[in-house]
């Protein structure tokens, strides 16, 4: 699973945006150049995400919580909702450049990636739970412990 610290910007009745929060680390990290918090802070805009929740009370504006994603989900989506249309696309060629010639291929390839893009469509709506971020818990805000008290015994 794949954790994220986020913030929530807004909730409704069915579940919360939420932003990414950028590590202190983040410019220094040498994993920076595959990584899209980074990518994104280089074009100056922040990463907006909707979060579907059932419960929405025990949630406010501004709060930090975790979000998940499964070992795996970006890599299977992006195979089906490009890899699907460029495939059947290719195939599409081919067929119709053996059945009616060069204008068969346009034509085949044509309405065979169309085809392609609606399998990738109903694909990703049935698996839209597996390839969605998940809330997993709440941050609890680190108290100031001045008085030299340990940060877990402050938390209590």
């Amino acid at each position: 699973m794949i954790e994220e610290q986020v913030v929530i910007t807004a909730i409704s009745n069915d579940g919360a945006w939420v932003e990414g929060i950028q590590q202190s680390a983040c410019g220094s990290c040498s994993a920076k150049a595959g990584c899209g918090q980074h990518a994104m802070r280089q074009l100056g805009r922040k990463v907006t995400l909707w979060l579907p929740l059932q419960e929405t009370n025990d949630f406010s504006v501004g709060q930090q919580v975790v979000v998940g994603l499964p070992e795996g989900a970006i890599l299977r989506s992006t195979l089906v909702l490009y890899g699907l249309p460029l495939i059947a696309l290719v195939l599409g060629a081919i067929i119709g450049h053996y059945g009616a010639g060069e204008i068969g291929s346009i034509i085949s390839s044509v309405l065979a990636m169309v085809l392609g893009f609606q399998l990738a469509r109903h694909w990703s709506h049935k698996n839209q739970q597996h390839w969605q971020p998940h809330f997993i818990r709440h941050c609890f805000p680190i108290r100031n412990t001045q008085n030299g008290d340990n940060i877990i015994q402050s938390l209590k």
